[in-house]
């Protein structure tokens, strides 16, 4: 193995049908050479959540060691993605005083980054049951006395310093149990990202997180949404199905198997049975000694439109909340493998009512030809998240963290709690 190359980045995203992991080089602030991609098969999840902890350390380890062999280098720490219906996001806002209002004009200071932390900490004073903790805290803007809407205010004179954040939070025993998985397979976490954050990362430009767009990942198991405007997270939302629904639907419609039913939607499906074909030219083999059959692609497609009207409608919904719709100058961008189907972006014009992209990731850094498709968004996304915030303090907490009276002993708390797990 060469350990001679420095700023590996290792990302992993676990989820309900297949585990991804990506190991990278950092070049510089902006770009990455990926060193090796691992895919395996995974059995371990439903919907986000762990089920099994020796399922999903296995597909860990065989996608860590395919990942490994191809870049020639050992990873311990990795940044892993995580989603599930657990997740929860919430707007909150937080103020501190920097100089008092009796502060003579000369003598006052400039607000400082240890300012900001600062203000930042305070959106964290939510009440938040003793099995949850704070994932993120992802800044929106902030309002220094009477000016509003600064992206910046490092430098900056005044009063009165406030900050409006996005708060995700999410469950401690999927995160405890996720940790095991990796445990078992010999890895460490740096740090948890959120799916979606990542997915953004991937596929959204800076015009349209500036200008506002929606990114709606589309996985097996969910479908995970975010929500851009001013450069700032304005929502996050997880749906809890996904397109394994979509082969399942098909598996009973036609009574074959959740394996076949998996190789017709990704080989002959169609989102929109108005635009799919009418010849019965599908072969559907028979199981438990039932003949085979042949079917329409409309027939498949209408086992396919009404679950994908519904994940569509759902993920709409999440948008919508707080009137979130009102920032998409870019509408909705769709990545996640259950976007590939045929006419997907025909439907979801009609769902949305809004400008609809199919998003590849963006990347520059090789494995373009397998990396380059809405399955790989997440993957990549973890690494330029790791890369765009590796000088910010991961807002990664313990339940411990939210007793009372615990902040000024919070270091010896999380490291007695990590060496429990």
């Amino acid at each position: 193995m060469n350990t001679e190359r420095q700023h590996i980045i290792t990302g992993i995203d676990i989820g309900t049908t297949m585990t991804r992991v990506l190991i990278a080089e950092e070049l510089n602030n902006t770009e990455f050479k990926v060193l090796g991609f691992g895919k395996t098969q995974n059995n371990g999840l439903k919907k986000g959540i762990v089920e099994s902890v020796t399922k999903s350390a296995e597909s860990v380890e065989k996608a860590i060691e395919i990942a490994e062999q191809q870049a020639g280098v050992e990873v311990e720490n990795i940044i892993v993605g995580i989603t599930g219906h657990q997740i929860r996001g919430i707007n909150n806002t937080g103020v501190i005083t920097v100089n008092s209002p009796g502060t003579e004009l000369m003598n006052e200071r400039e607000i400082t980054q240890s300012d900001i932390n600062r203000v930042l900490e305070h959106t964290k004073a939510v009440t938040l049951p003793v099995d949850r903790s704070i994932l993120h805290v992802l800044p929106q803007e902030f309002n220094v006395d009477d000016h509003k809407g600064i992206k910046d205010p490092l430098g900056m004179i005044g009063h009165r310093l406030e900050a409006s954040v996005h708060l995700v939070t999410s469950d401690v025993r999927n995160e405890k149990n996720i940790r095991t998985c990796l445990r078992n397979a010999g890895l460490d976490i740096k740090q948890f990202v959120l799916n979606p954050l990542a997915s953004a990362e991937s596929t959204l430009d800076p015009n349209e997180k500036n200008l506002g767009a929606a990114v709606v990942d589309i996985g097996g198991g969910t479908t995970d949404v975010i929500v851009y405007h001013n450069n700032g997270v304005r929502h996050t939302g997880i749906v809890p199905i996904g397109s394994n629904n979509i082969t399942s639907d098909i598996a009973h419609g036609l009574q074959t198997t959740f394996e076949q039913a998996e190789e017709l939607k990704k080989n002959y499906g169609c989102a929109k049975s108005a635009l799919a074909s009418d010849e019965k030219n599908i072969k559907v083999e028979g199981i438990g000694g039932r003949d085979g059959r042949l079917i329409s692609q409309k027939e498949l497609a209408q086992l396919i439109e009404p679950r994908l009207v519904e994940i569509l409608a759902m993920a709409s919904a999440e948008i919508k909340k707080k009137d979130n719709s009102r920032f998409l100058t870019f509408g909705v961008i769709l990545t996640g493998g259950g976007s590939l189907l045929h006419n997907t972006s025909d439907l979801a014009i009609d769902v949305f009512q809004q400008p609809i992209k199919i998003a590849n990731p963006i990347i520059t850094g090789g494995f373009g030809d397998i990396l380059e498709n809405p399955e790989s968004a997440t993957v990549l996304g973890l690494i330029q998240y790791e890369m765009n915030n590796k000088d910010s303090v991961s807002e990664e907490e313990s339940f411990f963290e939210k007793l009372p009276g615990m902040e000024t002993v919070i270091g010896k708390v999380k490291n007695a709690f990590k060496n429990l797990i």
